[in-house]
């Protein structure tokens, strides 16, 4: 079989890599995405899909606003749909947490991002049937929301394989090839890809394609809970995020997604084999 050749190689399928193929293909290059699965199988299709800019870290807060617009305007800028529904969105902290917040909020509102600092009171007017007892304040974003992260996933490699990019799903990276001390592509189940860059999106996974090269990645895998739960009424409350939690619903929406990772423990990232350590 002979080699195929690429711009690029991207190991993983989920949101980045889909990002990183579309934006590689709008602006001339041939990427190839590999993908051992299916696109969106991993982190990418259980992620609670929060549209929100609300981060501790100012340079997390400027991606994100950075790219709001992409998911806003989704039609006009990739195509397709992403599932983006502007709800609103708020983050809840215990009391003792106020005053960071307070600090958070300000740091936004100096990147130009719409963000209140909004009482309890304001919460009950947003969401009803929020409990307001333990928080003292709480920030609100009116412009955020959540979307659906396999379409957007799915949404970008439509729009990158219309301008040249290549997808191959089922298809596991099992070495990065190195020539001359350089990177040179990888060898897959369905054979090689010659490639001068290599890019690593492989989420839970990146570690193992690290080490085909020698490098010891600092990625750890946590386990996180979620839970689809149908809609009694539809919500028009806000998307919400507190402590360790998230939730995702809105306006219109006929279940709600809630996740989060109430105990940081680490685990493999073999849900087979593993998953007797976690269920009863």
């Amino acid at each position: 079989m002979p080699t195929e050749t690429a711009d690029a190689v991207i190991v993983g399928g989920g949101i980045h890599g889909a990002s990183l193929a579309f934006h590689l293909a709008r602006r001339g290059l041939r990427p190839v995405v590999v993908e051992r699965r299916a696109v969106a199988s991993g982190a990418t299709g259980r992620s609670s899909g929060l549209v929100r800019m609300h981060y501790d870290l100012e340079a997390e807060a400027r991606l994100a606003w950075e790219s709001f617009p992409w998911f806003r305007d989704w039609a006009e800028r990739v195509g397709g749909q992403c599932g983006f529904t502007r709800t609103g969105f708020l983050k809840i902290v215990a009391p003792a947490y106020t005053e960071r917040l307070r600090a958070n909020v300000a740091m936004h509102q100096r990147l130009g991002v719409p963000m209140l600092l909004v009482t309890p009171e304001d919460v009950r007017r947003l969401a009803p049937g929020f409990t307001t007892a333990d928080f003292e304040a709480a920030a609100y974003e009116p412009e955020s929301g959540y979307a659906d992260p396999p379409s957007a996933a799915a949404a970008f490699l439509a729009a990158a394989r219309a301008r040249g990019a290549r997808l191959a799903q089922d298809c596991g990276v099992t070495a990065v090839r190195v020539a001359g001390g350089r990177v040179a592509g990888v060898e897959t189940t369905r054979g090689a890809i010659a490639s001068p860059v290599v890019v690593n999106a492989a989420g839970a996974w990146a570690a193992e394609v690290g080490r085909m090269v020698g490098l010891e990645l600092p990625v750890t895998t946590w386990r996180h809970d979620t839970m689809f739960i149908a809609a009694a009424t539809r919500s028009a409350a806000p998307s919400s995020a507190a402590s360790r939690s998230a939730l995702s619903s809105g306006a219109g929406a006929a279940t709600s997604r809630a996740g989060g990772a109430p105990a940081r423990r680490s685990c493999s990232t073999d849900a087979d084999r593993d998953g007797g350590r976690f269920l009863p």
